[in-house]
């Protein structure tokens, strides 16, 4: 599940309606109608649902932070 802390009332309105575009094409077309500053907010918003989906996948690393203790100074 993928989790996004501290987002506006607008920017949980706006993910809400990024969510329900099925296709590409329906997401290119809303993309377009944006102004600038939508569009800016548009692109942060996907970036930050990757960023959160690779923390997930990642886990919690322990096993690298082992490894990487055996070489800090």
């Amino acid at each position: 599940m993928i989790q996004i802390h501290n987002l506006t009332e607008y920017q949980v309105e706006m993910l809400d309606h990024m969510w329900s575009l099925e296709t590409l094409e329906e997401y290119e077309e809303w993309y377009n109608l944006l102004d600038e500053e939508d569009q800016t907010l548009a692109e942060s918003l996907q970036e930050m649902i990757l960023l959160a989906e690779m923390d997930n996948l990642m886990g919690d690393c322990k096993d690298a932070k082992e490894v990487l203790k055996k070489f800090a100074l």
